[in-house]
């Protein structure tokens, strides 16, 4: 065997030594297990090194024989077990050195590293089973990579595109990617191979990495936490837009899953020959719950849209819809029938109002009333000149019904509080109603009667005998008012 050899030897069963050293006096199972390994190693490299010594000393030349061919299995016992050594030392002080400064070594990576080793080693088996030198059995090898090569064209690329993935880590373990902008899915797995995606269906996709690596990939999670997701909405031309953009953030909002900050945002994105469409733009903690919070909030739109009587797409009759669903919730006309409610919803009139619009004043004169359908408008009462609020209306809520019925001044102040709409209901429109149903003037009476009775503090104090009489009378007065007002004597 050439001098340098001894020279190599020794210097490996010296470093060998240093760790087993250093090993027995440490707790750690990796350690003992190199420790452990490493005496093996010195073993094998001391028969490996010592046998043809001793056969060239014994001179018996079938014992001799015998002898090399024992340091062949040694030698190629040695260079499997450097190689065991070698990943174990690899796992000890390097991979868990790095991970303790928090510096993530894909799995990908390691595994070349240990198939690098692997490779090495089995040249290293070659030449001690066939006593060749080393760097002559690497030279013969040439060929035959050339050949594997051509054979494994495919694989390799997916390997080197598996590697330059791992050193550039455009997407880790866990991640929500979108490839090309088709494919969307989490990232389960990357190996030496592929990348294996879960899409949101459940499904595992299997994705060459050489694919990957010539393709657009979009990372929902790298940039930020947060994902923001967009939905957009066709509304009626005639819904306005404030009135459209505050309905469809408050119901976007209304999903729990839905970041309350940022909150959500409306924007007008674009307009038709009858519609509106708008821009619903959300954020969400994560993309893994993006299909859910999509189904969310467009459930919450659409009974958001439908209680307001607010249709979606193209549609010339979104008043008489939003009137007529309004009117079903209102007390006022609770007992009227189906039929004779869209008669009185075909009379009104839909009137937008914005923040801080006074509706009507304290006093003045007027014959229209007013049925909330979005928003909040606020009733206001004068004490000692200054205005008092003491009520806020919502959607079904009314207000001027004794202007309407009696042609009695406002008694109060309304004003809105955010941009508002409501169904606007005159004399002029009301009154071919009353004529052609006189009972409704009966109804309506009774109803504004209740309401008024209910806020009346002396006729509550009365004995009830007093209080029945007293209440007869008002409705007698009232519905006296109604007729003659509207003229159906």
């Amino acid at each position: 065997m050439p001098a340098h050899y001894w020279v190599y030897a020794a210097a490996l069963v010296a470093l060998i030594a240093w760790f087993g050293l250093r090993g027995m006096r440490s707790n750690d199972t990796a350690a003992r297990r190199l420790t452990w390994v490493g005496g093996g190693l010195i073993a094998t490299t001391a028969l490996w090194l010592g046998l043809p010594l001793l056969a060239a000393l014994v001179g018996v030349p079938v014992v001799g024989g015998l002898l090399i061919d024992a340091a062949r299995l040694f030698g190629v016992a040695w260079w499997l077990v450097l190689a065991f050594f070698a990943i174990v030392a690899l796992e000890r002080f390097v991979w868990r050195a790095l991970d303790r400064r928090q510096i993530g070594v894909p799995k990908l990576l390691k595994d070349v590293v240990r198939a690098l080793v692997l490779v090495v080693a089995m040249f290293g088996v070659v030449s001690a089973a066939f006593d060749q030198s080393f760097t002559g059995v690497l030279a013969a090898s040439g060929v035959l990579a050339v050949v594997i090569g051509f054979a494994m064209q495919s694989t390799l690329a997916d390997l080197f595109s598996g590697i330059a993935l791992n050193l550039e880590r455009p997407y880790k373990v866990g991640d929500w990617v979108r490839v090309d902008g088709v494919l969307a899915g989490q990232v389960v797995e990357i190996n030496w191979r592929a990348t294996r995606l879960r899409s949101g269906e459940g499904n595992t996709v299997v994705m060459p990495n050489s694919k990957l690596a010539a393709a657009q990939i979009v990372n929902y999670d790298l940039s930020m936490s947060r994902y923001r997701a967009v939905l957009n909405v066709p509304l009626d031309a005639r819904i306005s837009p404030g009135l459209a953009k505050e309905a469809l953030a408050a119901a976007a909002l209304k999903s729990m899953r839905v970041c309350a900050d940022p909150p959500p945002g409306v924007s007008t994105l674009e307009i038709r020959d009858a519609s509106i469409v708008y821009e619903i733009a959300y954020w969400v903690d994560t993309f893994d719950d993006d299909a859910r919070v999509r189904d969310e909030v467009a459930t919450s739109i659409w009974y958001a849209l439908d209680a307001a009587g607010i249709a979606l797409g193209q549609t010339r009759d979104t008043e008489r819809l939003m009137a007529e669903r309004v009117l079903d919730h209102v007390d006022l006309f609770r007992d009227t029938d189906a039929a004779l409610r869209k008669s009185i919803a075909a009379a009104a009139t839909v009137a937008t109002f914005h923040a801080g619009d006074v509706v009507v004043r304290l006093g003045d004169a007027d014959s229209s009333m007013f049925v909330v359908a979005r928003g909040v408008f606020e009733v206001a009462l004068e004490t000692d000149g200054r205005r008092v609020p003491v009520a806020r209306l919502g959607t079904g809520d009314f207000f001027g019904e004794m202007s309407l019925l009696t042609g009695s001044p406002r008694s109060a102040h309304v004003t809105a509080l955010c941009d508002t709409s409501a169904l606007e209901f005159d004399k002029a429109a009301l009154a071919p109603l009353l004529h052609a149903h006189p009972e409704l003037a009966k109804k309506l009476g009774d109803v504004v009667l209740d309401r008024k009775l209910a806020n009346d503090a002396t006729l509550r104090a009365l004995p009830p005998i007093e209080r029945r009489q007293a209440t007869r009378n008002e409705a007698a007065a009232l519905l006296a008012s109604i007729r003659r007002f509207f003229s159906l004597d």
